[in-house]
């Protein structure tokens, strides 16, 4: 079990790194990529990430799933790639999983699987987006799964988990994470 996560300049930091922490707790492989030619990538509070593999050299066909995390500067530059467009198609057309949170939803829009179907966005990211907005915490409507904002990054994660792995998994990286015995 393997998923692609997409970095762009600008992603939102908890997003991206709270989500990958999920699943690496439920033992899904997540690859982090990057649609910048140098490998390298700078959150929007600053992080610098180093040495993440190309989008552009990735075989998309490893993987069960992609996901987009938010951060309005990151989204812009994941909508204006045409080979994240192209990703998030791919995984949508194979029925695997299409995972966005907070504002990453927009590009769901653009590259044209959010039609008929139910998700959630950050409050104001929804306007113009095809689909059925819920502003809904986490919403799973077949393949697709997305959550509000930065504050459902872990039911977003365990969301992934379930999907992936079932209840029962979920429920343990739950309980681990929530110090649940």
């Amino acid at each position: 079990m393997k998923m692609l996560l997409v970095f762009a300049d600008g992603f939102e930091d908890v997003e991206a790194i709270t989500t990958r922490d999920v699943l690496i707790r439920a033992g899904i492989e997540v690859d982090d990529v990057t649609i910048n030619r140098n490998g390298e990538v700078i959150a929007s509070h600053k992080i610098h990430l180093k040495g993440l593999k190309r989008l552009s050299t990735t075989n998309l066909g490893d993987y069960s799933g992609i996901i987009l995390p938010g951060g309005v500067r990151g989204v812009n530059n994941l909508i204006n790639n045409d080979e994240v467009i192209k990703a998030v198609r791919v995984f949508a057309i194979a029925d695997r999983l299409v995972c966005a949170i907070c504002a990453a939803p927009m590009v769901l829009s653009d590259a044209g699987v959010l039609d008929k179907k139910r998700y959630t966005c950050y409050p104001g990211c929804e306007e113009g987006l095809r689909g059925n907005y819920t502003g809904e915490e986490v919403v799973v409507d077949g393949n697709l799964i997305t959550a509000r904002s930065m504050m459902y990054s872990i039911p977003f994660g365990l969301a992934i988990v379930e999907k992936l792995l079932g209840k029962e998994k979920r429920d343990q990286i739950y309980n681990q994470i929530a110090g649940i015995k």
